[in-house]
């Protein structure tokens, strides 16, 4: 082990704190644990209690998270429930640079309204891209919903994929068409569809395209926001936003993939 401040190995146990090992360097004179400078740093509550909490918390509410540990006798507020997941989800933008996902050359993208304070109408807007293998490339929330807010979440979404998509899907927004055409050029062609499977030619092959799949995840948006009713500004949603979209991608189970899994092995025992 090496120091947290000098990197010096001229170091020795110095006790506990809790139930954590403390440490101290003899060169510098640092006293550390083994928690120091970690997400867990300062926080009393062991590591199982505090990542359970924010991964309960992706799903249902701060109090809900409170009342389910409460039964364990295990005792906090819901204020920390949320300051524990607000830290988290600052943190999670990282894991999207370490663990970068292959995203598919098909995109779709919609918006919808959620309700966010001080934005200029009622409703703020979250737009949404997603591409054919139900990975979320982008979210974005704005006071309008016109082509300046496709614009936004196209330049997220090229920045987070790294690469221009062949196919963008959308319902009948006037604003989509200009934006698929600044961000992406002529290298990407738009597709207006909505629940109706139409075909199309792509690299001289018929592919089937409808707006099913992203309004299919428009519900299990609409489950995860429900907990809040409402966001205080734009940061503050763009922050759960952004959040919810890596526990998306990285931390949620995908079921779809056991399955696979399970499917390949039952096909290779009959073989």
């Amino acid at each position: 082990m090496k120091c947290v401040t000098c990197n010096s190995r001229n170091i020795v146990k110095n006790g506990y704190y809790n139930s954590y090992q403390k440490y101290k360097c003899k060169d510098c004179g640092r006293q550390f644990t083994e928690r120091s400078f970690s997400f867990f740093s300062r926080h009393r509550f062991p590591e199982g209690v505090i990542s359970n909490a924010i991964l309960l918390n992706h799903q249902i509410s701060t109090r809900m998270v409170k009342h389910y540990f409460r039964q364990n006798n295990i005792h906090f507020s819901h204020v920390s429930v949320y300051n524990w997941s607000k830290k988290f989800d600052k943190k999670l933008s990282n894991l999207n640079k370490t663990y970068r996902l292959e995203y598919a050359d098909i995109w779709h993208v919609d918006e919808k309204f959620i309700k966010v304070r001080g934005s200029k109408d009622d409703f703020a807007y979250l737009w949404i891209v997603e591409d054919t293998n139900n990975n979320i490339i982008a979210v974005n929330v704005t006071d309008g919903r016109d082509c300046q807010g496709a614009k936004q979440v196209f330049r997220k979404a090229l920045a987070n994929a790294g690469f221009i998509p062949k196919v963008i899907v959308s319902d009948g927004l006037q604003g989509y068409k200009k934006a698929v055409k600044k961000i992406f050029g002529r290298k990407c062609k738009h597709v207006v569809r909505h629940f109706e499977t139409k075909a199309i030619v792509l690299n001289r092959k018929v592919i089937f395209l409808s707006n099913n799949r992203i309004e299919s995840l428009n519900s299990k948006i609409n489950l995860w926001y429900k907990r809040f009713r409402g966001f205080k500004s734009l940061e503050t949603a763009n922050l759960w936003c952004d959040g919810w979209m890596y526990f998306y991608n990285l931390l949620r189970p995908r079921v779809y993939q056991e399955e696979k899994i399970k499917l390949r092995e039952a096909i290779s025992l009959c073989n």
